[in-house]
Parts: C-alpha cells; sequence; structure tokens
C-alpha cells in the first residue's frame, strides 16, 4: 500500500502571483514527497479562483481591497480571515504554514481545530514594518505574535539576527531558511550577456549597477539616480514600481547612462543581475526593520558573483563585511555613492566577485535552504 502524502496548507496574505519566497518554499516541499495547497488573498479579484502551478494547489479567497491601507485595513483583512477559516475548514492537511503575522492568527485557530502543526515563517520583523501605524495597534500586534511564538511548533525566519530576536521572544524551535538563490540561475553566456547589454544601450567601458525592486522612498532612489547622472562612466539599470518610479522615469528619458525596466518579473531577473558588475540595495537605516534586512538583493548577487554596493546594517551588512563581496557605503549621500563608483572604476573588482560567488555557491544557496526546511518539517 503507498503511504498517502503529509499535506500542507500555507496561508498567504497576497494572491500568489507568485511570491518568490512562498513558491520557493513550496516547490521544495512538494519536490520532497508533500502535498502542498495554498489558501490565499486575492485583493484585485483577477487571478484564478483554484489553479495548480509547479504542483502546488492554489486556492485564492476573494476580498477586494489595497494594498497600503493603514489600520484601516483590519476590517478587510478580519473578512480574509473569515472566509479563508470556513475554506480550510472544508480541507484535510497535517501542517498549517503560516506566512507572515497577518496570516498567523488564522492559522492558529486552523491548526488547534485540525489538530495540525503549526508553522510561522516570519519574513520580516512584523511590527517594525508597520512604524508609521497608531502605537496601540502595534502594541497590540507585538503582544499576540508574543502569545502565538510560544506556541508554534516551528518558526522559519529569514536571517540569524531576526531568528534570535524570535527565540528570546519565546519560539524555542526555530530556523533559518534565507531568501538564498540557486547560482545555476544566474549562468548565461557571455554572447548572451553581451547581447543584452547591447539592447540596453551599455557601452563596453561602462561598470554597471543594477537594483530591481520596489522603488520607494526609503529605498535611496533619488540619491543613486544623482550621483549615477554625475558619472557617466556608471551605467543604471533599475527596475520596479513605487513611489520614486516617476523620478526614475524621467532619468532614464534625460541620461543615456540610465534604464529602466518597468516592472520586471521576478523570472526575468538573472539576466538583468548578469548584465550588472555591481548590486546595489538601497534601504533606511533608520528604520526599525533595518537592524533585521536580509534583502533578496543581497543573495541574487551573491548567487551572481557580483559586487554588492549597501550600507552597514542588518543581516547584508554583516554578511558583506565578513564574505568581503562589495563595499560598505558611510551614507548613501550623493558624495559617498560617487566616492563608491570612482573605487569600483579604479580598482581591480576580480576579489570582490570571487569572495561573492564562493559565498552564494556555498554558504547561502538554495539547495541548503532546501535541505534546512525540509530537515525540520521531517522533524516535526
Amino acid at each position: 500500500m503507498i503511504p498517502l502524502k503529509k499535506k500542507i496548507l500555507m496561508l498567504l496574505s497576497n494572491a500568489f502571483d507568485p511570491d518568490p519566497r512562498v513558491q520557493r518554499e513550496a516547490v521544495a516541499l512538494a519536490s520532497n514527497g508533500y502535498e502542498v495547497h495554498i489558501l490565499c488573498w486575492d485583493r484585485d479579484l483577477k487571478a484564478a479562483e483554484y489553479e495548480v502551478l509547479d504542483d502546488i494547489n492554489i486556492h485564492r479567497v476573494y476580498v477586494q481591497s489595497t494594498h497600503g491601507r493603514g489600520a484601516t485595513q483590519i476590517a478587510f483583512l478580519g473578512l480574509f480571515w473569515i472566509k479563508a477559516f470556513v475554506k480550510g475548514l472544508s480541507k484535510q492537511f497535517d501542517y498549517v504554514h503560516a506566512h507572515d503575522f497577518d496570516t498567523l492568527p488564522l492559522g492558529y485557530a486552523l491548526s488547534k481545530i485540525k489538530k495540525a502543526k503549526l508553522i510561522y515563517d516570519s519574513h520580516e520583523s512584523y511590527v517594525d514594518m508597520l512604524y508609521s501605524h497608531p502605537v496601540w495597534l502595534k502594541k497590540l500586534i507585538f503582544s499576540m505574535e508574543n502569545f502565538f511564538l510560544k506556541r508554534v511548533d516551528l518558526l522559519i525566519t529569514v536571517g540569524e539576527k531576526l531568528r534570535n530576536h524570535f527565540e528570546k521572544r519565546g519560539a524555542k524551535n526555530n530556523c533559518v531558511v534565507g531568501n538564498w538563490q540557486d547560482p545555476e540561475k544566474f549562468i548565461f553566456t557571455k554572447d548572451l550577456v553581451a547581447s543584452e547589454r547591447e539592447k540596453i544601450g551599455i557601452s563596453k567601458n561602462q561598470k554597471v549597477i543594477s537594483f530591481i525592486a520596489n522603488l520607494g522612498i526609503e529605498r535611496q532612489v533619488l540619491q543613486l539616480v544623482e550621483a549615477v547622472k554625475q558619472t557617466p562612466d556608471i551605467f543604471l539599470i533599475i527596475g520596479g514600481n513605487g513611489a520614486c518610479r516617476q523620478l526614475v522615469e524621467t532619468a532614464a528619458k534625460e541620461c543615456r547612462n540610465i534604464h529602466y525596466l518597468g516592472y520586471v518579473k521576478p523570472h526575468k531577473i538573472p539576466m538583468y543581475t548578469a548584465c550588472s558588475d555591481i548590486v546595489f540595495y538601497g534601504f533606511d537605516p533608520h528604520n526599525p526593520n533595518a537592524r533585521f534586512s536580509a534583502p533578496n538583493k543581497l543573495f541574487e548577487g551573491l548567487a551572481a558573483g557580483k559586487i554588492i554596493l549597501t550600507c552597514d546594517f542588518g543581516e547584508i551588512g554583516k554578511i558583506v563585511k565578513e564574505t568581503q563581496c562589495g563595499i560598505i557605503l558611510d551614507s548613501y549621500s550623493v558624495k559617498d555613492l560617487k566616492k563608491a563608483f570612482n573605487r569600483l572604476l579604479s580598482e581591480n573588482s576580480q576579489e570582490w566577485c570571487q569572495n561573492s560567488l564562493n559565498a552564494g555557491k556555498h554558504r547561502y544557496n538554495l539547495a541548503k535552504a532546501i535541505s534546512i526546511l525540509c530537515i525540520r518539517y521531517n522533524q516535526l
């Protein structure tokens, strides 16, 4: 008799279109013998209610809303919880895997009723992400999270600093499954990279910086664009949406050494990373969440063997210093960025690139993340 597959119900507060981290974990677990279902929130009412992608069963709950509503989102989130709870009750599962705090109360309720193991996958410090929200709301969420941390069967998070933070707050069984990448996906032939660089308009003597992310004010986009404008031998490939999109579009029209990609689908990021020499990561070091920052950009850069350019904060600062894979800026000022550009243009970058590639291949790679994830699931 063939044993039945263990079933996982993942909970997600976006429409999985797809969410890169959730997709990597779901595919890994499905490939290792689990039956994976994702129950997620479609705020735009556009995606299919049910579909199967990469052996992952995706079930969407329709509650119309938008991102960025602030505290008023609570009512819409509550309606999502109710609809998802009803839908979840109709399914059989052995594990509930809640991605981020906004699905954790729902996951806790379903795990109790279904007598399933509860996994809390915290992609970031949720309370610190809400720095502009009312103090009473942040205190409430912090207290609720402390309650659940002591009751989850496994806490998964993105970096060692955040793991340690949660452990001190009561999450005893915990591990790091980083946003680590597969280096094989960042390998392209020299001819293909040269062809793509030519299409973009990059000259042979230019050093290329890439930054493909949310283009919010906190991402230091204004300073980056201004510094590139003043350094003709630096070429900037920039992509994404956000508050600074108009600024970037205007700069790209005015400057021959800036190319704006618009929104970039995840599967295209490896090629644009391969076309670059340097991966930039900008963030507000004073943002409460900066102390835990372990961004995708870092691990994409390591997987591709690129120089990392950032400031000294969070997990990213720690890793760049430990692996010596890039330049730590004193600040994100135009002056300090131009100073770093001059170093990049004048110094031999081979050692930085090799250190980056070694870290991406041997310490921070997707195979290692998958292994940790599956071992911890098996232990449950």
